[in-house]
């Protein structure tokens, strides 16, 4: 109910507050549309260490309960508690059933903090081996081609699904595990694995065979042309082209 709440609240900020004006001009040059924003429910978390302890407060929860929950940090010195998400995108994640359970922020463009990316930690909702984010949108789609492309980012899976492309997943704040490709394996048997053109999204579609080999998925891969990823490629090209790299995808070895 907390996470509910809290994500309704960013997403009213993100539409509604001039201090997310950055966050709502980042989505345009993303070319992230109005219905995106409000199908994935994204959000805005206020730049302020008490906002979230503030609003809590407001909703007669418990600190330590919304701590729990991942969404606030406490001083050890003073035992009072501050916000974990500032000045950032929201990304809530849901589980399989379409609830939210975590969140990934992401930092803006002109922020001096170095984290590209502040995910929820483990908490009693959010195990992140057994949780991807946009199954809970995306799994009719995989049932129905019996296949699921598995990517990287969050902004990757939006650009798909709204380009059309809805068998898609991806792992969240880890890497792609056994856990995963078991909970695929109840949607689909065949996997394809769509990671970034680069070294590192090279690596890691060589990193997750090991945990793919043992579920009896079949696995190809979809190779994607330097120097995009999945979402700058449906922009250049459309969602169509990228479904033919996709009907185009090899087997791993």
């Amino acid at each position: 109910e907390i996470n509910e709440q809290i994500a309704a609240r960013w997403h009213h900020c993100l539409l509604n507050d001039a201090a997310a004006e950055p966050a709502r001009a980042y989505l345009a040059e993303r070319q992230v549309s109005p219905d995106a924003i409000k199908l994935f429910r994204l959000g805005f978390a206020p730049d302020s260490w008490d906002d979230t302890v503030n609003w809590a407060k407001s909703k007669s929860f418990d600190p330590a309960q919304v701590e729990t929950a991942g969404l606030l940090l406490r001083k050890e010195e003073t035992g009072h508690f501050y916000n974990r998400f500032r000045a950032r995108l929201m990304f809530p994640i849901c589980d399989e059933q379409g609830r939210v359970i975590g969140f990934s922020g992401r930092v803006l463009p002109g922020s001096t903090d170095e984290r590209k990316y502040v995910n929820s930690p483990e908490t009693p909702l959010f195990i992140k081996s057994r949780v991807m984010f946009g199954l809970d949108k995306s799994k009719r789609a995989i049932l129905d081609k019996q296949f699921a492309i598995v990517c990287e980012g969050q902004l990757d899976l939006i650009a798909c699904f709204m380009a059309g492309v809805q068998n898609i997943v991806a792992p969240q704040g880890t890497a792609f595990t056994g856990e995963h490709a078991r909970i695929i394996k109840r949607y689909a048997s065949d996997v394809v694995l769509c990671f970034d053109s680069d070294e590192a999204g090279q690596k890691a579609t060589v990193r997750v065979l090991d945990d793919l080999l043992g579920t009896g998925l079949s696995i190809r891969v979809a190779t994607i042309p330097a120097p995009h990823d999945p979402d700058s490629y449906i922009k250049n090209f459309g969602g169509p082209a990228f479904e033919d790299l996709v009907k185009k995808a090899e087997g791993f070895f």
